[in-house]
């Protein structure tokens, strides 16, 4: 009896971690974009490559975690859906609607993402540079 109990605990707990993984494109664009609309540059790094890593860095550096709070203070809390990805081997793309409590507007965002590792990380060259795609939009 303890060993049926232990295999459906060990079961239960293995779908549990390859639930909560979420080794995609589409999670790993919605929660880079949950850790951007918090200000946590630390936190949308996990979800980041090294050049996207190195931008958020330089917005730190700027003091735009202030301006970003009060926007998204403003704008409410967030709800985004994953409308599209394109997949291209180690390259994705995903489209994604950002809806904000405080108001009717919806946005739509491209993310650019890479494999690497067999992690999805969120890719900004520097022709993604502008503030406006570093974040989500109002």
């Amino acid at each position: 009896m303890k060993k049926i109990f232990f295999n459906l605990f060990l079961l239960a707990s293995l779908g549990t971690l390859v639930a909560c993984s979420g080794n995609s494109p589409e999670s790993a664009a919605k929660n880079f974009l949950k850790k951007m609309h918090k200000a946590d540059f630390e936190g949308a790094k996990e979800y980041a490559t090294t050049d996207t890593k190195s931008m958020l860095s330089m917005l730190e550096s700027f003091g735009a975690r202030d301006r970003i709070l009060d926007e998204s203070k403003e704008q409410g809390s967030l709800n985004i859906t994953v409308v599209d990805t394109q997949i291209d081997g180690d390259k994705a793309v995903c489209k994604v609607e950002l809806k904000y409590s405080d108001t009717d507007k919806v946005d739509t965002q491209t993310i650019k993402l890479i494999k690497k590792d067999d992690k999805w990380l969120v890719n900004m060259g520097k022709e993604d540079s502008k503030k406006e795609d570093l974040k989500p939009k109002n």
